[in-house]
């Protein structure tokens, strides 16, 4: 019996997959410069809690500030799982396995680590391994729910083959 390895998957094929993650990667990077800082993000973000909340106060206004760079973060890693996801998947059935999570859950981590590292040569950033945990905790959700719909959601589904 004669085996041979399996085939590499091509140039195309790997940028079909892998191109979205790096560009991804890219807008997570530009997100944690210095035009998206705690300091400059006040100009996006005050005038709708303004005008969500008209009576807010000075301390509503930095905790509400505090939540919504926070969820940014679990947002950011949580999309950045489920394109590592597919993109290990490559293509194959549509099932979920745990080496892939697994080799996910790794690379989200290091992006995650990497990107806060980055932050301490941003003058207007600092590294935080809060927000490290905060963006690997994205990235597990992500996992979480692929596993719930790989395993529970996809067998209620009329006529879906499980693979």
């Amino acid at each position: 019996m004669n085996r041979s390895a399996p085939e590499s998957p091509s140039f195309a094929v790997l940028l079909r997959y892998w191109g979205p993650v790096l560009a991804w990667i890219a807008v997570i990077t530009t997100l944690s410069g210095d035009p998206f800082s705690a300091n400059n993000t006040h100009r996006f973000i005050d005038p709708v809690l303004r005008y969500l909340f008209p009576d807010i106060g000075a301390e509503g206004f930095r905790t509400a500030h505090f939540f919504i760079r926070k969820a940014a973060h679990f947002v950011e890693f949580f999309v950045l799982g489920l394109l590592v996801f597919v993109a290990w998947r490559r293509g194959r059935a549509p099932q979920w396995r745990l080496r892939w999570a697994l080799q996910t859950m790794a690379l989200v981590t290091v992006c995650a680590l990497a990107d806060e590292a980055r932050q301490a040569f941003v003058p207007t950033r600092g590294p935080s391994l809060f927000d490290s945990a905060i963006d690997s905790l994205g990235g597990l959700a992500s996992q979480l729910v692929l596993f719930a719909w790989y395993g529970v959601i996809r067998r209620q589904l009329p006529g879906e083959p499980l693979a």
